[in-house]
């Protein structure tokens, strides 16, 4: 019987789909993006659930509550290796691989972002449920990616934050943009005459827990407010 410390988290779909990465990384570079429905199993989304739960009842005081960062790091008080284990899953590390050109990956940073529900944004530390503008991410350029793996159902319509990115747009590289607070945090906004006519483009993620999403660092995403009653979860 394997543990739970030593089960693979990821699901064996995502990895059969995985073993040949040419048509993905194909898609990947004309889209600017990836979905998979489930990369994490039923167990290991549970596991992951249940650990920022925890995560989220024990931080301090002055930790805000909607965006704890440096999960996998060492240096944390509890350093959060089930984090380090899903990246580093072969499955993972192959696919991330194949899309950053071969490049071995690293695992740079790990973040929980929690939308909270509407109404709920009563942390005075915690960014709101409120809106995150377009924007593109880091200076990394095209050695980079973000995995975007929800702890909670998304709605395609957007009714509790979930993701949207703009398609083939990352391959008009850095668009003008502008400092902007949002959410407690900073972010360098997309000028809006930049995004003249792609808006209508936009695809909204729709994901069950443990599913993902694989971006570029050039690729525009943004989310809306999370006006449900429960909060988002966001790896």
């Amino acid at each position: 019987m394997t543990s739970d410390r030593s089960a693979r988290p990821v699901n064996s779909a995502f990895s059969r789909r995985t073993l040949d990465a040419a048509p993905l990384t194909s898609a990947f570079e004309r889209e600017g993006y990836l979905l998979f429905p489930r990369l994490l199993t039923r167990r290991a989304t549970a596991q992951a659930q249940r650990a920022a739960s925890r995560l989220l009842r024990r931080r301090h005081a002055s930790v805000p509550s909607g965006w704890l960062l440096g999960l996998h790091q060492r240096n944390q008080p509890e350093p959060q290796r089930w984090v380090e284990r899903i990246a580093a899953d072969p499955a993972v590390a192959r696919l991330v691989r194949a899309l950053l050109g071969g490049s071995r990956p690293v695992l740079v940073s790990s973040q929980l972002f929690v939308k909270r529900a509407a109404g709920r944004a009563d942390d005075e530390a915690a960014p709101s449920s409120g809106e995150v503008p377009w924007h593109q991410d880091g200076a990394a350029g095209g050695y980079s990616l973000a995995i975007w793996l929800p702890l909670d159902a998304i709605d395609p319509t957007g009714h509790n934050g979930g993701l949207a990115v703009l398609p083939r747009l990352h391959a008009s590289g850095r668009l003008p943009s502008e400092p902007c607070e949002a959410n407690a945090a900073s972010f360098d906004r997309i000028q809006p005459e930049a995004l003249a006519g792609h808006e209508a483009t936009a695809v909204r993620y729709a994901l069950a827990a443990g599913g993902a999403g694989l971006h570029g660092p050039l690729t525009p995403h943004s989310s809306p407010p999370n006006a449900s009653g429960a909060d988002r979860r966001v790896l």
